[in-house]
């Protein structure tokens, strides 16, 4: 697993003592780990979270005072949400819990291996670098610190977060509401404007060359002059951009084209 500076704090709640205690007990085969409080009722968990301010919380979901996806649906408001984890005996509620951004879904009984799989995850995304990572959205990477530059993308859909490294990505575009990164062998959409991007990912690995669409400078391997004044740059990947006029001459300056 991923080492830990300091210790991941968690939150039980489920009303059944037994099966609280099953999770705090598998949870303390693992060193990073730190239980700091319980919870019986749905409608106490709020308090509890914005009092012991945990990373994580397992959370049931049928209980007693409130639901679990009601519950979760509560502390997704919070400025900084802790991740959520669904640890209970039914599966139907699978597919609305991560609509509600529930990072993983643990069906009881669930055994070591699965278990270990998800602490991995957890503990992975907790891992990377930024001021805030509880609420896992990009837009909070870029807003919390308007200067950032990032070395991964933490894509987020349903019932999925996938962190990206920067370094993967050869050029992005728009798509609608979404940026279509492009990588080697894949096309991932992810939720966050172009605009963002250009101010947050290295300064000399992309450049803007249209409205629609930042390049990876190391990928370019020919610049094009189309009919009608156009112009494009085929990549090394054999992706054909188009490239704007208000953006060629610093396309062609970096390049090193006079």
């Amino acid at each position: 697993m991923t080492k830990q500076s300091t210790l991941i704090s968690a939150l039980i709640v489920d009303d059944e003592k037994l099966a609280r205690a099953n999770i705090r007990c598998a949870l303390e085969d693992y060193p990073h780990w730190r239980v700091i409080g319980e919870c019986e009722r749905g409608d106490l968990v709020l308090d509890s979270v914005i009092k012991l301010q945990p990373k994580v919380v397992f959370l049931d979901i049928k209980m007693p005072g409130l639901n679990g996806l009601k519950v979760c649906h509560q502390l997704q408001q919070l400025v900084h949400p802790p991740l959520i984890i669904f640890v209970t005996a039914y599966d139907v509620h699978a597919v609305e819990a991560f609509e509600l951004c529930a990072l993983d879904y643990l069906l009881k009984p669930f055994d070591d291996e699965r278990l270990t799989k998800t602490l991995a995850r957890i503990e992975k995304l907790l891992s990377v670098k930024q001021s805030q990572l509880q609420q896992v959205t990009q837009l909070d990477q870029i807003t919390q610190n308007d200067t950032q530059i990032l070395d991964t993308l933490i894509v987020r859909s349903v019932g999925r977060i996938q962190l990206i490294p920067v370094a993967q990505i050869n050029w992005l575009s728009t798509a609608g509401n979404y940026i279509e990164l492009h990588l080697d062998n894949q096309v991932i959409l992810h939720r966050v404007s172009l605009s963002y991007l250009e101010k947050h990912l290295p300064d000399d690995d992309f450049i803007r060359i249209h409205r629609t669409a930042m390049v990876r400078l190391s990928q370019v391997s020919e610049f094009l002059t189309l009919a009608d004044g156009q112009y494009a740059v085929i990549l090394k990947s054999g992706d054909k951009v188009n490239v704007s006029q208000t953006h060629k001459e610093r396309l062609l300056t970096r390049l090193g084209i006079e």
